[in-house]
């Protein structure tokens, strides 16, 4: 049996080994082609996690958007447990963090490119790179790549919109009868519609707990870091809203909420900030609230008040006080749109799941065509759950593949 996988980014690449490894165990003849269209494979993977690659999380759930749940059967199947053990077995070794992010032990993410080519290579899979797919034909109950190669079967784990400059994965999803839904970049940064207030913050970090509403309506609520940006806000928590905000048809009706001080209550917040204020070791209201906030930031809640930065605390009134502990627990942002390809880590939207079997990844239209990976209308929030689905759709990809050709022999 001859396969091609198109795209020798995370699920290609596992698929390509686990493919490659499983049949040499049942003595099965199988000739794996894998196509790439870059000059090297796993380029975007070198770029995960800052460069050390956030394979997984241990923290295993309901972290990813799928409008047909089409992801249950392959991330349970392959869940972060049997991941660890195949990648273990390949000679990559890991460890995880406070928050349950696996990374690996050297810290570097050309140790998890490293070990899934060398299974590649070291199990005769056959790499063509500096080639972009672009025409698939059916041919005989074979395939024909690109007028020149054939194949029996056909994966495709092109990826997705993201970080490609010349993409035709779903073009050549289409050409076979798939349907595409609406491609949208996801865990990307947001802009806001007052630049001019975000831009006085530019460059500073902040923890605290963010909100994402439309309306009075609750979307989504993230605890972590955020950026400040001249165009609006950046950092993890805000690209985990983010994947919320682009599922929004009119996302320009909404907004983020932001608590500062999270760790307080809002009377902690207010009796402290009443204290700071009549003590007398604040001379001026612009340095009232640095000890809970950076400066600048604290300049701002102050100013958004119409409250003089020079005056003395000792003048605030219990009202004044109140309305400042408010905005420092219910700072609002109001968002104008989401950044687009270019800035986003991950592609929302893709082949449409209700063609695929979810058991088996292959085509319900076409017989030998399979599909994995972020191509796939899947994908997950920040913490290494968009590999996940990779190394999980593509190995649930190879054991069918092998399955079938063991069944037909048998």
């Amino acid at each position: 049996m001859k396969i091609a996988i198109i795209g020798a980014g995370a699920s290609g690449l596992i698929c390509a080994c686990s493919t490659a490894i499983k049949a040499k165990e049942n003595n099965s003849d199988v000739e794996i082609i894998l196509f790439e269209s870059k000059d090297k494979p796993g380029r975007k993977l070198l770029a995960t996690g800052n460069g050390r690659c956030n394979l997984m999380n241990q923290n295993e759930g309901d972290y990813y958007f799928d409008s047909h749940s089409f992801s249950s059967y392959a991330l349970k199947r392959f869940n972060v447990s049997s991941n660890l053990s195949f990648f273990n077995s390949i000679g990559l070794y890991t460890r995880s963090d406070e928050e349950g992010r696996i990374y690996p032990l050297s810290n570097q993410a050309s140790s998890v490119l490293d070990a899934l080519r060398f299974a590649c290579e070291s199990n005769k899979v056959k790499f063509i790179t500096d080639c972009t797919v672009t025409e698939i034909k059916r041919n005989n109950g074979t395939f024909l790549i690109n007028n020149t190669y054939t194949a029996d079967k056909i994966v495709l784990a092109c990826g997705g919109r993201v970080g490609a400059k010349s993409f035709f994965g779903y073009e050549l999803l289409k050409s076979m009868g798939h349907s595409v839904t609406s491609i949208r970049p996801s865990l990307t940064k947001l802009e806001v519609k007052d630049k001019k207030q975000v831009k006085q913050l530019k460059g500073i970090r902040q923890k605290g707990e963010f909100s994402l509403f439309d309306g009075t309506e609750l979307i989504a609520k993230e605890k972590g870091e955020i950026l400040f940006t001249d165009y609006g806000l950046s950092g993890i928590a805000i690209m985990q809203l983010s994947a919320f905000a682009v599922r929004y048809k009119n996302i320009d009706r909404l907004k983020i909420q932001s608590d500062f001080v999270s760790e307080l209550s809002y009377n902690e917040l207010f009796e402290a900030v009443k204290s700071f204020a009549a003590g007398g070791t604040v001379i001026l209201n612009e340095n009232l609230l640095s000890g809970f906030v950076p400066k600048r930031l604290g300049e701002i809640i102050l100013k958004s008040l119409d409250i003089s930065l020079s005056s003395d605390p000792k003048k605030l009134s219990d009202k004044e006080l109140k309305a400042i502990t408010s905005k420092m627990k219910k700072f609002t942002f109001e968002i104008s749109s989401a950044k687009g390809f270019e800035d986003a880590q991950v592609t929302a939207g893709g082949a449409d799941t209700a063609l695929f079997n979810p058991e088996t990844m292959e085509s319900k239209k076409v017989k030998g065509l399979y599909c994995i990976g972020e191509l796939l209308d899947v994908d997950g929030l920040c913490g290494g759950y968009n590999l996940h689905w990779a190394w999980s759709s593509g190995r649930l990809c190879a054991e069918s593949m092998v399955n079938e050709l063991l069944n037909r022999k048998g």
